[in-house]
């Protein structure tokens, strides 16, 4: 009977005071940061993207058959290949271009050999002038009539015009020629497709053997030089100016962060939202077009301010958990970007505040906090 009592004395011990403990650990965990000092930043948010500065779509400026250019090492050309300034990227063969290309050849060529005989009728007016020189002879020793002096001028005057007539068609014709010639080479050169510029071959929209007509658009170039292109929402962009820094963090660089310049605001935002340009202050040596991030353009800054993430505000409310509950606080805030918040009043340092599952929690409710950092 003794054992017993003492067996429900001991329990009962137990039981009382494992029960805080019991009550404490089945407290739901609030997630809380602690008010600190650091650096408070007001920035304007947007997301980014790596963009070249030139790209340029390669059209075909004649239709034909493509033969694709080769590399140094004889592979064809392919996406992500460097190319150079005037580099061949590809040849187009037209059979009928060949043929007339040929013919305009021969055509000038005989054009020229005509030139350089001279007019048809060229030689019946030297012999006709000759004949003429010997009649003015004759007639001043008065052994030659006088009207056939004057037939001879006459021959010799129509000679001469019919020569100036022959030699102006010759030169028409050997104009035609060389422009006729000259417009088929042009068309000749036309076939091969060079890079406009010193950059990367970031699409090959044809491959060897296929027709393409005039004005297609078989290879795209960009240059290896790029710029950030970000977007930002209408109600930021009168706070932004020219020059001002950026933090942009690039989703191929999770752990790293970059610095830019805003160097451009374009006018005519889309759908309330503004595209600006900025330029990498030290880019990374492996940038590629196409990366995307986000940035923070920084507006303000100012060192050792009270700062909280600003996932913790609810308008101009926090939650502070002190003595185990949570309680509503009002705040005054300053600086601010999307991560972190200064706080000018309200909160004191070393304060917990809650940062996540506002809903999930009451005021003055226990709690057990879980400090994370921010």
């Amino acid at each position: 009977m003794k054992k017993t009592i003492l067996v429900i004395a001991i329990c009962t011990v137990l039981g009382a005071a494992a029960w805080p403990l019991y009550r404490l650990l089945t407290r739901p965990v609030a997630e809380v940061c602690v008010v600190q000092r650091g650096t408070a930043v007001s920035a304007v948010y947007g997301t980014v993207r790596v963009t070249p500065k030139v790209r340029l779509i390669v059209r075909a400026r004649t239709g034909g058959t493509m033969q694709l250019a080769q590399n140094a090492d004889g592979a064809e050309l392919a996406p992500g290949m460097p190319v150079k300034e005037g580099q061949l990227l590809g040849s187009i063969s037209s059979p009928e271009l060949e043929r007339e290309l040929t013919k305009a050849e021969s055509d000038l060529k005989a054009a020229e050999e005509r030139q350089r005989l001279g007019a048809p009728s060229l030689q019946l007016l030297k012999t006709g002038e000759a004949n003429l020189v010997r009649l003015e002879k004759l007639a001043a020793q008065q052994n030659a009539p006088a009207s056939e002096l004057e037939r001879a001028r006459n021959e010799v005057q129509g000679l001469r015009e019919r020569v100036k007539n022959e030699q102006v068609e010759l030169e028409r014709m050997l104009t035609l020629a060389q422009q006729q010639a000259g417009a088929l080479r042009d068309s000749k050169v036309r076939c091969e497709v060079r890079a406009p510029l010193a950059g990367v071959l970031t699409a090959v929209a044809v491959v060897t053997g296929d027709l393409i007509p005039e004005n297609a658009a078989p290879f795209i170039v960009e240059s290896k030089s790029t710029y950030l292109e970000g977007q930002v929402n209408e109600e930021d962009v009168g706070k932004l100016a020219p020059q001002q820094k950026t933090v942009v963090r690039l989703t191929a660089y999770p752990r790293q962060e970059f610095t830019a310049t805003l160097t451009h605001i374009l006018p005519g935002g889309d759908n309330q939202r503004y595209v600006v340009r900025l330029e990498f202050d030290a880019p990374p040596s492996n940038l590629l077009s196409g990366m995307t991030g986000e940035m923070n353009i920084v507006l303000g800054k100012r060192e050792q301010a009270l700062i909280i993430p600003s996932r913790a505000l609810l308008g101009n409310q926090v939650w502070v958990v002190k003595n185990d509950a949570i309680q509503t606080r009002t705040v005054q805030t300053g600086l601010r970007s999307m991560e972190r918040t200064e706080i000018v009043s309200g909160l004191h340092e070393g304060e917990h505040v809650l940062v996540a599952d506002h809903d999930q929690f009451r005021i003055d409710q226990l709690v057990r906090s879980l400090v994370v950092n921010h």
